[in-house]
């Protein structure tokens, strides 16, 4: 079997590159090709993968969210798709968290060579691939305005003084929502469309899915603190698996387009996505991943 192994030199605090030699050597004991390529930037990665990945049975990929995405829009736009490997290396590792996949390169590794797999729904937002979050409102910027030399030296820390000025300055949106199950309209400090549990570094969507086809919608209501208050017991609540429909409109979906009276900007897996209004789908089972086996028994 053939493996390509792609890393980001600068995902979290750069620790890969310690551990790259490692990694390629141990991956070289499972497959009977590795062949290896640093990222030189978001727009290599996908391009590379465009035009390589189908060469390749298994793909394995080293570095944060913003790297998945990045494989993720490489990837799903090819008929042949290779299996995904993914080692976690970022600041915040939503999508780690989502899969059961280990921070520790050692374990991760081991999640690949066990060889169980499992099918992951891909969603596009105007056309574009996402793998398991947009958003817009309250601190949905802070992922990609954060600058990269205060995530090396503070790790998450960069992310909550980011988070804690944008919360207080995010105007709330008039948002329509529109599927053919529901037409709704209303002001809103955030909105949230999940193919996942964990949303910058909080599990708080415990009940969320993966591989199921829909997308989870949750709109949260706007109130006198121009909704920050129901942002907060949105996540608070959600953290303990309880019931935020008070605070917050809750949809499911894999069809659905979504208006707002601003030029705001969504946030697209912690990346910079497009502005205004949008079109959302979702591409059910449309990657395979490698994760943990007693992962592949609950789903």
């Amino acid at each position: 079997m053939k493996c390509l192994f792609i890393y980001n030199p600068k995902s979290g605090k750069g620790k890969i590159i310690k551990k790259k030699d490692y990694i390629i050597e141990s991956l070289k004991k499972r497959f009977d090709t590795v062949d290896v390529h640093e990222s030189l930037s978001a727009n290599d990665i996908i391009e590379f993968t465009e035009q390589h990945a189908s060469d390749y049975d298994v793909l394995v990929f080293s570095g944060g969210d913003g790297t998945f995405n990045e494989i993720t829009c490489g990837v799903a736009s090819l008929k042949k798709r290779p299996v995904l490997g993914y080692i976690p290396t970022g600041t915040c590792n939503d999508n780690a968290r989502n899969l059961k996949i280990s921070r520790h390169v050692k374990k991760a590794l081991k999640i690949i060579t066990d060889g169980v797999t499992i099918k992951h729904d891909v969603g596009k937002i105007n056309g574009r691939y996402f793998m398991y979050v947009v958003a817009i409102g309250a601190c949905t910027g802070t992922s990609y305005t954060t600058k990269h030399h205060r995530k090396k030296v503070l790790g998450r820390f960069a992310y909550l003084k980011n988070g804690f000025d944008e919360f207080f300055n995010t105007p709330v949106s008039e948002v329509r929502y529109k599927s053919s199950q529901d037409d709704v309209k209303m002001r809103s400090p955030l909105l949230l469309v999940m193919n996942s549990k964990s949303v910058g570094g909080i599990s708080f969507n415990r009940y969320g899915h993966l591989n199921d086809g829909y997308f989870d919608i949750i709109m949260v209501k706007d109130d006198a603190t121009h909704g920050r208050l129901n942002v907060l017991k949105t996540f608070i609540l959600g953290l303990f698996g309880a019931k935020i429909k008070h605070h917050a409109q809750l949809f499911r979906s894999n069809n659905f387009d979504v208006e707002v009276d601003n030029n705001v900007t969504w946030c697209v897996d912690g990346e910079e996505g497009p502005k205004g209004n949008v079109h959302i789908e979702n591409i059910k089972g449309h990657l395979e991943i490698f994760v943990p086996k007693n992962k592949k028994r609950k789903r």
